[in-house]
């Protein structure tokens, strides 16, 4: 697998200078430039414009770049997936996760896989609920720990965490000192929420709770793909937020957390497969956690 010219053609892309390029790889500009012009004729564009003074990526070279940057890093992964085979492992899993549930329970799952089973290496990747339920069903990844999202249709579910909701406000807002408040006290303030495509389950839940209290909350046009995201926009006043309670311990700079009263809202946290995929290395890893035998 020779991934040279890709790895020549990302250093030039990204210092946009032959000769750092060339010092970056530790190899002297010609055959640099040589595998440039290799790579430009087995695709037959031209990936850069040069002239003595400046190197600029063309349209053709952009169009390349992202695309080379996955192959490589895929490439360097499967490198490390063989030499832990080698030395005695024996496979590896695909695990999706929510960045903000490292702050709950499911953390020590999360430290269990990636340390304690024996001949399983873990790719980690980070997405959201909806991107982790599509990925199963595409055989893209084999578990996925998520927000608890209704039945789907063959997947296969054990709740890990169920995890009070608290209300997140910035420290200056008049209602931050308080331990509890309830919904209507923020009525008039925006709702910082991730984007409902992200988790579906999760945005809906707390619209709902808003509107069995009577309210209609506004939620701004801001765009955070998690909750770590929407903590950062609550810090600096775009509005308040209703976050899972773990994320109080996170003691996250200019967030106030408080309990709401008279609503009882429940983040929940679950480990979900595709009981489709045969990979022997998910059954492993589903029988050490003992996941297979819980109740849903």
């Amino acid at each position: 697998m020779n991934l040279r010219p890709l790895r020549c053609f990302l250093a030039v892309a990204e210092e946009l200078h032959f000769g750092r390029a060339a010092k970056r790889l530790n190899i002297s500009q010609p055959p640099l430039s040589q595998h440039i012009k290799a790579l430009e004729e087995e695709l037959g564009a031209t990936l850069f414009n040069r002239t003595k003074r400046s190197v600029r990526i063309t349209d053709a070279g952009n169009a390349l770049l992202d695309e080379a940057r996955r192959l490589v890093t895929q490439a360097d992964g499967l490198r490390h997936i063989v030499q832990r085979a080698d030395g005695g492992s024996s496979g590896y899993l695909r695990a999706g996760f929510i960045t903000s549930s490292v702050f709950t329970e499911a953390r020590r799952i999360y430290a269990r896989l990636s340390r304690g089973v024996p001949g399983v290496t873990v790719m980690w990747q980070e997405m959201n609920s909806s991107e982790q339920a599509e990925a199963l069903r595409e055989g893209e990844i084999d578990i996925a720990f998520l927000h608890a999202p209704p039945q789907h249709p063959g997947l296969a579910a054990r709740l890990l965490v169920r995890d009070p909701m608290v209300m997140a406000v910035p420290e200056a807002h008049p209602a931050a000192g308080r331990r509890t408040a309830s919904l209507a006290d923020f009525a008039a303030d925006d709702l910082v929420l991730p984007l409902r495509h992200m988790s579906p389950i999760f945005y809906d839940g707390i619209i709902s709770a808003y509107h069995a209290a009577g309210l209609s909350p506004t939620v701004p046009p801001h765009q955070p793909r998690n909750l770590l995201t929407v903590l950062s926009l609550v810090s600096v006043g775009a509005g308040v937020s209703v976050v899972p309670r773990t994320l109080a311990a996170s003691g996250f700079p200019g967030v106030a957390f408080m309990n709401i009263r008279g609503v009882r809202l429940v983040a929940e946290t679950s480990a979900v497969w595709n009981p489709r995929n045969r990979s022997p290395v998910l059954a492993r890893v589903l029988k050490a956690l003992k996941l297979e035998g819980r109740p849903a």
